[in-house]
């Protein structure tokens, strides 16, 4: 097993003997999966293959890449600076605030230096005199491995070795190549963006860690035989997550079916005798004696009143909801459900009419056929044709058409012979109806008279006592209500005024809504009211602030979407970010040394190399979450925008860049945040970036583009935005887009 020391000593995979000094060592990466290895001593040159050893005899390669000699240091496009100072390594990279930050490890001067791909970003390689090679993370400052050939190494550089996992390449005065392995987690390849985007449905988990208030919603509304509060608001501006809310508690508020024992069909007989003497009510569910008090069983409906104009309907949809609702609870049967509804319709429509209807539906064809054998029969005894046949044949008929008749009455399914939509659910009014209702239905005068609404009302008023009646009590879920008309959200108030009357059973409201825009609803729809000003609360700024304090008992305020929810909001619609798996300690093995001559040499198994799709990049997250942190309001549909944007624009681009991804963070954010001023931006993009830090150049170019004072908080917060990016690459990338 290895020690604590060896854990971080990296493994020697082979030894290369080229046989004398190495006075240059170089790579060539021209085909990834089979790096070369350029050797150079004082009498020739030597070339081989890195992850095997054998000596190289294809075409000449020209890219070749050089170990480092400069100790002087150099500089990577990603903004990592690296120099020599004696003993000791000096970084600075693009977060550092001008100070060299030093890596002291080395006890001899340092020979050479170099950088090692991994995927969380460029490690520092350096080698010494005294014969050691250390690998370093430059973003933390820690030795992360160490590796010892021995003698003096003036020469190293990094490959990818056969299992997709980093190498490094060391040579010395002794003519020796080292092909060290460092037990980094292979470099995964970087696929395209996996999301399609976000739609701005009701999220199906809490993402806002918003659980203990849906359990305080849930212990207030769950049915008692104590009163609590019947409106409540769920309140929140928009896209602060209030339908989830909403829907979170919902699923919290099962509404078991009532254990009622399936009915037999409703056959033709039932109905007529219901026609001839409608019930008085509906038969309450069977229960067995007992001294606990029955449990009373929420039935929650949702309704979303945006979808509707007029007050007729508002109602139409509330009563759909609650219907289908109902039918679920306390009618889960079929027909059961036939016979509840044609037991309630009996008494809207014209009843005799509807029977005698239903006799002539029912009526045999065998008995038109026997009346016409009769009257054959009758005309052959008048002319003395003798058709005593006709007589038993028109017995037979008529006998068959009775028993028919009969079989049709007692045991016919009464939906099959009288208009479907008496067992489908409360009829309307002829008055009202479309040309769709089944002229069969007809009502008495007084019936359509009363009106629509009353109509509709009092199927509701009905529909709620027999769920009283099944132990049940309706919570009505009403969202979006800062979506509508001004007429429509009144209308919406109106009918919930309806339901809290003493003529109905009880009920309650839970509404979502933004109070603001709801209560500027209010004001308008009721600005013709004399006396609006005189009603108004003296804490209120308007009558419709007035009208909700009367109107709601529990106000609910949703807390705000802070940048805390961002990294679970990111979680959940780009799944986890890739993280370096730690390479397992294991023995450290040393190769057989090989000569650069040698043929033929061990194979290495081959790992298959991670695909990492571009939004679970580790940098990429990082820029997604930076920004998305940054925005002055923390919304979810706005992120979900901004992710949209992003990941649409990524495949116009098909790149597999990080980089460009995480500039490109920074142009979905503008195109989702000053959607009004793109217009005005374009063909400006570089003489932003050029003037950023100059404030007479950057006044110059924005009164160019139109901005003028009122904009002026736009153009602090869109400089603020290029200030925080690389606002030259963020400059090419709106070019070519926009």
């Amino acid at each position: 097993m290895t020690t604590a020391d060896e854990s971080v000593r990296m493994a020697l995979d082979r030894v290369i003997e080229f046989g004398e000094p190495i006075t240059r060592l170089a790579v060539n990466t021209d085909i990834a999966a089979d790096p070369l290895l350029e050797v150079h001593g004082h009498r020739g040159r030597a070339v081989v293959h890195a992850n095997t050893g054998v000596r190289y005899e294809g075409e000449h390669r020209i890219d070749w890449r050089p170990a480092t000699d400069n100790l002087a240091g150099f500089s990577r496009p990603d903004g990592l600076q690296v120099r020599v100072d004696g003993k000791d390594v000096l970084i600075r990279t693009t977060g550092d605030t001008g100070e060299w930050r030093t890596l002291s490890g080395h006890t001899t001067p340092i020979t050479a230096v170099t950088t090692c791909p991994t995927p969380g970003g460029p490690l520092v390689v350096s080698a010494s005199v005294g014969g050691t090679i250390r690998l370093w993370d430059p973003r933390s400052g820690e030795q992360l491995r160490i590796g010892a050939p021995g003698g003096r190494v003036d020469h190293v550089v990094s490959i990818v070795g056969p299992d997709g996992r980093p190498r490094i390449v060391s040579g010395d005065d002794d003519g020796n190549v080292q092909i060290w392995n460092p037990r980094l987690p292979p470099v995964p390849r970087i696929g395209p963006v996996s999301t399609r985007g976000f739609s701005d449905r009701v999220a199906q988990e809490d993402l806002l860690d918003r659980g203990t208030l849906v359990e305080a919603l849930r212990d207030v509304l769950r049915p008692g035989d104590d009163d609590g509060p019947t409106v409540i608001t769920v309140e929140g501006a928009w896209g602060s997550g209030k339908s989830t809310l909403l829907e979170l508690v919902k699923n919290r508020l099962p509404t078991p079916p009532t254990a009622t024992r399936p009915r037999r069909r409703f056959t033709v007989s039932q109905a007529d005798r219901m026609l001839y003497r409608p019930p008085a009510g509906t038969e309450p569910p069977e229960q067995k004696p007992t001294k606990i008090k029955p449990m009373i069983h929420p039935l929650v409906v949702s309704f979303n009143p945006w979808r509707h104009q007029s007050s007729e309907q508002v109602w139409a949809g509330l009563a759909k909801a609650v219907t289908e609702a109902a039918e679920s609870a306390i009618m889960p049967h079929q027909n059961n459900r036939e016979r509840y509804w044609f037991a309630r319709n009996a008494g809207r429509v014209d009843r005799r009419h509807l029977q005698r209807q239903l006799w002539r539906r029912i009526f045999s064809p065998l008995l038109s056929f026997a009346g016409l054998g009769f009257g054959l029969s009758v005309l052959g005894a008048l002319t003395k044709i003798n058709l005593g046949w006709a007589w038993w044949a028109t017995a037979g008929l008529a006998a068959a058409g009775v028993v028919h008749t009969g079989l049709r009455y007692l045991f016919g399914k009464a939906s099959a012979f009288l208009p479907g939509e008496l067992f489908a659910g409360p009829v309307v009014s002829n008055a009202f109806s479309a040309t769709t209702t089944d002229s069969l239905i007809r009502d008495p005068y007084y019936n359509a008279r009363s009106g629509y609404l009353y109509l509709v009302q009092h199927d509701i008023r009905a529909l709620l006592r027999d769920l009283e009646t099944h132990r049940h009590r309706l919570i009505l879920l009403i969202d979006d209500l800062d979506r509508c008309t001004p007429r429509t959200t009144a209308q919406v108030f109106e009918a919930i005024n309806v339901f809290l009357s003493d003529d109905f059973p009880a009920t309650r409201f839970v509404l979502g809504l933004d109070t603001a825009v709801v209560a500027s609803h209010v004001d308008h729809a009721y600005k013709e009211l004399a006396d609006a000003k005189i009603v108004t609360h003296p804490d209120d700024p308007s009558p419709g602030w007035t009208f909700l304090r009367k109107l709601v008992q529990l106000p609910v305020r949703l807390p705000r979407t802070t940048e805390d929810n961002v990294d679970r909001i990111l979680l959940a619609q780009l799944g986890p970010v890739h993280r370096e798996e730690p390479h397992a300690d294991a023995e450290v093995p040393v190769e057989p040394v090989i000569t650069a001559e040698a043929a033929v040499i061990p194979g290495t198994a081959t790992v298959e190399q991670v695909v990492v799709a571009i939004e679970q990049h580790a940098e990429v997250r990082e820029h997604l979450r930076h920004r998305l942190k940054a925005q002055p309001e923390q919304s979810v549909r706005e992120e979900k925008r901004l992710l949209n944007v992003w990941q649409f624009y990524l495949r116009v681009l098909v790149s597999e860049d990080v980089r460009q991804a995480s500039h490109l963070v920074a142009v979905a954010e503008i195109a989702t945040r000053w959607p009004a001023y793109l217009h005005r931006l374009r063909g400006g993009w570089q003489e932003l970036a050029d003037a950023l830090d100059d404030d007479v150049q950057w006044g110059a170019t924005i009164a160019r583009l139109g901005f003028t004072y009122s904009d002026r908080k736009a153009a602090v917060n869109l400089r603020d935005l290029l200030r925080d990016c690389d606002a030259q690459a963020v400059a090419r990338l709106a070019t070519r887009l926009f």
